[in-house]
């Protein structure tokens, strides 16, 4: 009988899933170690299936605060409210949904990080870019999970309007309550904050490393990059917000 083969490890002795979960957790901390060590195994795959749990997990907690949205939207609408669906084909369904979200906004932000660094003479793949953009997630779930417990001490019971679930952590929450700010900007300005910073400093690292540029040039395609990603997330918050609005009469 033939010895059963060795599961494959890490130099450190741990298995690829833990050890890309610790990349993960140590990434925020250490982005140049962990960066450094992805310049020959250049793990992606299984860091975008952990952080697509997470972010799923976190989308399925928050469902309560948008399913009281749809209510409100509906009864403005003087439409019946379906009873809420808690079965496992919807959990299933959020599962791959956000899956499907995180790889698309990976594709997307490391394009970017791709053309940027081409322009100023890097020399990259894309996916190292991939894994640029994976290990910046975690900053985006804590912002998810910030969130959460602000909404959770609010209630649902309090949320009113579509605002009511954004939770800022940015600059819009220096701007006078009386000023009038389109959708776009609040949003554009939601997004610059001590957060979004951290995750800059993160992307910026990963660019010098994986991107094999100067410090300056790294920074330089992370803000641009920084800039475009917010500019086009703000554009569709700002599209979904305005259509709930208006169905809500606001």
């Amino acid at each position: 009988m033939a010895a059963p083969q060795p599961q494959p490890t890490t130099a450190g002795g741990h298995t690829p899933v833990v050890s890309d979960l610790w990349n993960l957790i140590r990434a925020p901390f250490t982005p140049r170690a962990v960066f450094e060590a992805q310049q020959e195994t250049q793990r992606f795959w299984t860091p975008w299936i952990l952080v697509s749990l997470a972010f799923a997990i976190l989308q399925i907690l928050q469902r309560p605060f948008q399913d009281r949205i749809r209510v409100l939207v509906l009864q403005h609408m003087g439409q019946a409210v379906p009873t809420a669906s808690v079965g496992i084909g919807r959990t299933v369904i959020g599962i791959l949904i956000g899956a499907v979200t995180v790889l698309l906004l990976a594709a997307i932000a490391a394009g970017i990080y791709y053309l940027v660094l081409l322009v100023f003479g890097g020399e990259t793949t894309f996916k190292k870019m991939l894994v640029v953009v994976i290990y910046g997630w975690p900053i985006a779930i804590l912002q998810q999970v910030l969130t959460l417990i602000v909404l959770s001490a609010r209630g649902a019971d309090s949320i009113q309007s579509v605002w009511d679930v954004q939770v800022s952590f940015g600059l819009d929450l220096l701007v006078p309550s009386d000023a009038t700010l389109s959708a776009f900007l609040r949003l554009f300005l939601a997004g610059i904050g001590p957060l979004a910073i951290w995750q800059l400093v993160i992307s910026a690292v990963g660019l010098k490393t994986l991107g094999k540029v100067s410090t300056g040039t790294a920074w330089a395609a992370a803000v641009i990059s920084f800039f475009v990603l917010l500019a086009g997330l703000a554009s569709l918050g700002a599209f979904g917000i305005n259509a709930a609005m208006k169905a809500m009469g606001s």
